[in-house]
């Protein structure tokens, strides 16, 4: 299913959660909207990054990290190429849905194509995350 970026995502909450690495998620979805831990930011820095995506079907989308890294932890939080477990926002469980698949079909894209990236086991957390 296809999806564009999209700012429509007020009312959206935690729906469920993805487990990826967030280079994985750059190539599926593109980069984030960043933020940056300077007292102002978003949720009073409890983001570090975030994709706001609309699918073909109207489903709006949220991917994110939630008072894990750097910007509300400082020194002690996860940097992004350390975030391993991402919230996912929407206005129901489809959500978790659209972007479990769109992660899954990008891993059969690769495997396709022959190249490795151990994506198996993300599939595998995707399928049976924690």
């Amino acid at each position: 299913m296809k999806y564009t970026k999209t700012e429509e995502v007020n009312g959206t909450h935690l729906q469920g959660y993805l487990n990826a690495d967030y280079r994985e998620l750059v190539e599926v979805f593109g980069e984030p909207i960043r933020y940056e831990a300077d007292g102002t930011s978003h949720l009073n820095n409890k983001i570090d990054a975030e994709w706001r995506l609309k699918f073909q079907d109207g489903t709006i989308a949220t991917i994110y990290n939630y008072k894990n890294g750097v910007n509300y932890m400082g020194a002690e939080g996860l940097r992004l190429m350390e975030i391993q477990k991402w919230n996912v926002g929407g206005n129901s469980e489809r959500a978790v849905e659209r972007v479990k698949t769109e992660v899954i079909d990008w891993q059969h894209r690769l495997h396709d194509t022959g190249k490795s990236t151990n994506n198996w086991v993300t599939a595998w957390k995707l399928a049976f995350p924690n």
